[in-house]
């Protein structure tokens, strides 16, 4: 039990600090280099919405206000099926140039983005830009300017997230989202960026991979980028503002669902996963990705491995740090704005929500439409 216990937490260790240590030792010896290339090619920007009618106004006069040039951007909107004002508000702006495509079937974003790209989309390179992340105005053009490097097959913008209600679930997030932004701003040095958010990244029209249904187009077109031979690139100037769920059950569902299509992604290119062939890519997804959202699992076998052992002074320490750990958590249920419970109840909500996915994945449930969030 003693060895359990120890090789539970080395494991664990490595997941959170021995791999971004890691990544992080790696990408100082291996670098992506930006070359000269075409400056301002053209680019189709893709927004998808549902039910958007609250801010597809204000992200069209987003996107209108980039620094692109006008005759090198083709804007088009891809409304899944919306049953709101989203349409009617779209045409408003068509004589901006403003492209609308209405899927009359609620099939899910990713059938929306199939259809643009291949029937719609006039651009090189592809930007997908979710409704409710607005852009700042260079954003185009910066995000644009990394495939300069022919190597590079997608690019994924840096999402900031706003916290208007002062939730401490926005912030909390906002924390995990800096030490993402750590681990994939690392792996995108080595050429060896997993994933990208689906809220604001670009990719090669030619490398745009087919996304089926169930799966999210975010974790798709990377891998599809990775298979062909390309890389994917973080271009951490490129900025885009997001607000995340303001509460616990929306934060729980968005990182449950996320869960379920990432895992159903990395299968679907299970092929990459072989240490053999993909050395490295499969160091980082299995690191980055499959272990982490096991790592509630390795909390509990580390928890009664630990009661089984107990005795010693330095067990029975370890035992009651983890006792009033969760304790901790347990008190954020009804404590909502003290930082030192709610890390720790954030902490356990994530790691929950990502086994509950990975329970949702071996049922076969799939995800293939969304709602938005609302709080």
């Amino acid at each position: 039990m003693k060895c359990l216990f120890w090789t539970t937490i080395f494991i664990i260790i490595y997941i959170f600090y021995g791999y971004p240590v890691f990544i992080k030792l790696f990408s100082c010896f291996k670098r992506q280099n930006m070359l000269k290339g075409e400056r301002f090619p053209l680019v189709t920007l893709i927004i998808a919405a549902h039910n958007e009618e609250q801010v597809i106004g204000k992200k069209i006069k987003n996107v209108l206000s980039q620094d692109y040039p006008k005759n090198k951007l083709q804007i088009v909107i891809a409304s899944d099926a919306s049953t709101d004002r989203t349409k009617e508000i779209v045409e408003g702006f068509s004589d901006k140039g403003i492209e609308l495509f209405d899927q009359k079937e609620h099939k899910g974003k990713s059938e929306a983005l199939n259809y643009v790209v291949k029937n719609i989309a006039k651009g090189k390179i592809i930007i997908f830009n979710d409704a409710t992340t607005f852009l700042e105005k260079d954003s185009t053009k910066k995000i644009i300017s990394c495939f300069s490097n022919g190597k590079i097959g997608a690019v994924a913008g840096k999402l900031i997230f706003r916290n208007p209600n002062n939730s401490t679930i926005t912030e909390n997030h906002g924390l995990y989202w800096r030490y993402e932004e750590f681990l994939r701003e690392s792996e995108s040095k080595t050429g060896y960026l997993p994933f990208v958010s689906g809220a604001f990244y670009a990719i090669r029209k030619n490398l745009y991979t087919h996304v089926p249904g169930n799966l999210p187009d975010d974790s798709v077109s990377p891998l599809g980028v990775y298979k062909q031979g390309y890389s994917v690139f973080y271009a951490k100037n490129a900025l885009a503002y997001e607000t995340g769920a303001e509460n616990a059950s929306g934060e729980f569902r968005i990182k449950a669902r996320g869960a379920i299509r990432e895992i159903s992604s990395i299968f679907y290119f299970k092929e990459l996963l072989n240490p053999l062939k993909h050395p490295m890519i499969s160091l980082v997804l299995i690191s980055h990705r499959l272990m982490r959202w096991f790592a509630f699992i390795l909390l509990s076998i580390l928890f009664f491995a630990n009661l089984f052992i107990l005795g010693h002074p330095l067990y029975n320490v370890l035992f009651w740090m983890q006792i009033c750990f969760y304790l901790l958590a347990l008190c954020g249920l009804f404590i909502k704005k003290n930082r030192i419970i709610s890390l720790p109840f954030y902490f356990c909500l994530v790691n929950i929500a990502a086994i509950w996915g990975i329970i949702q994945f071996l049922l076969g449930r799939k995800r293939a439409v969304w709602h938005p969030v609302r709080n």
